[in-house]
């Protein structure tokens, strides 16, 4: 089968983060399956932009469209979004000539703009259309406090989430409990299928063998160890949807009363200046820039425990899917995540404790809680890993009945 997988923020090795569309073209090529990964030749989640057109990337074929580049402000992202659709349709007849028409076309939407672009071209392929939802649009803008539902824009992008979801031959979501939702929103009885996110069979195979890895950030850690240190380790984004302030103030309790625990922040966002302003009076706290994947998981591994925390929001009813609960899974010797339990639904099996979100008392005991216990062996951690295996979920991702019940 030839499968186009359009995601215009896609990732790879060199490309940067996401990296499940990269992780399922490989396992799909695997299958036997030909895959092409349509993707933007600049956004701001590139590492440096790309030339645009067909490039080939450890064995993955990518095409290239040509958006324009933006700096920090808004509105340049919003014309670069708005052009990738266009770009996709001028672009969709050079594709198909380099690697033949696609017989299942998947929009995969970190945003909604250029998804009835991506069906129009399915249309003109005969082929079928498939969404992928990462994240509920509006709705996770709108809850997150980010834009009042009574922005035009909240109002175009809830037009365009109803109308995609009556395109859509089938809907596969990361989150297990958004069927509800999207069936209020006009989605088709037995359309739904819910494929979390996952780790790559490689990865797997790096935690089973894993020892530790010589970087100055793993130094580090080992050298907090070996002062007497428990080292609780946070890696990821730093904006607004990220809860990371909960852990400063969990931070803050333990600081009065565990000296020996320190909390080592890895990442990068919009929130991180004011974060580290905050964390400079607790003493306990230190941050560090973002750095390959590779050196995240030796970071986890050196570690005592990883945290995360999410807010207390209705958002989260639908569930979540974050990469660095499987990072953490596979990785850490102990996680712990503060979020509402149905929140974690499908996914308990990653961590070792879950206690109520914006509870800096409930988080800060189950740190504590955690670090006194014993590790968890790392056997038991890889297989609840496993199950989420990029092999796996891609197997799942086309096994799955595709006609509406």
């Amino acid at each position: 089968m030839n499968i186009w997988l359009v995601h215009p923020f896609a990732g790879g090795p060199g490309l940067g983060r996401h990296y499940r569309p990269f992780w399922l073209a490989d396992a799909w090529g695997k299958m036997g399956h030909r895959v092409v990964v349509v993707s933007a030749a600049f956004h701001h989640l590139h590492r440096q932009p790309r030339v645009p057109g067909p490039q080939r990337i450890n064995d993955i074929d990518f095409w290239f469209l040509d958006t324009p580049r933006y700096g920090s402000g808004s509105l340049g992202r919003l014309r670069n979004n708005l052009s990738f659709g266009r770009a996709f349709g001028s672009a969709a007849a050079a594709i198909a000539a380099q690697f033949g028409k696609p017989d299942l076309m998947i929009a995969s939407s970190p945003h909604l703009f250029f998804v009835s672009a991506a069906h129009q071209v399915a249309r003109r392929f005969d082929a079928r259309f498939w969404l992928e939802v990462r994240d509920l649009w509006p709705e996770s803008i709108i809850a997150l406090g980010m834009t009042p539902a009574w922005h035009p824009l909240m109002k175009v992008l809830g037009w365009k989430e109803r109308s995609a979801y009556r395109a859509a031959d089938r809907v596969i979501c990361l989150l297990a409990g958004a069927e509800p939702h999207m069936r209020a929103r006009g989605l088709p009885a037995g359309r739904f299928l819910w494929i979390p996110n996952g780790v790559s069979d490689g990865e797997i195979q790096s935690a089973l063998t894993i020892d530790n890895l010589r970087h100055p950030l793993t130094d580090r850690i080992n050298l907090l160890k070996q002062q007497g240190r428990r080292v609780v380790l946070y890696a990821g984004g730093m904006g607004p949807p990220n809860a990371v302030e909960a852990i400063l103030d969990v931070a803050a309790i333990l600081g009065k009363s565990n000296s020996e625990i320190r909390f080592v922040m890895i990442g990068s966002g919009t929130s991180r200046a004011a974060l580290e302003q905050r964390a400079a009076a607790l003493g306990n706290v230190e941050f560090h820039d973002e750095v390959d994947r590779s050196v995240v998981h030796g970071m986890l591994h050196a570690s005592d425990c990883a945290v995360v925390a999410f807010h207390k929001n209705a958002l989260y009813h639908h569930g979540i899917s974050p990469n660095k609960l499987f990072d953490y899974c596979l990785f850490a010797p102990r996680s712990v995540i503060a979020c509402e339990e149905r929140a974690l639904a499908g996914l308990e099996d990653l961590v070792t404790a879950r206690c109520a979100p914006e509870d800096a008392d409930a988080l800060a005991a189950s740190l504590r809680a955690a670090l006194d216990g014993p590790a968890r062996p790392r056997g038991d951690r890889v297989a609840a890993a496993q199950r989420y295996s990029y092999s796996t979920l891609a197997a799942q991702y086309l096994a799955e009945p595709r006609d509406p019940a």
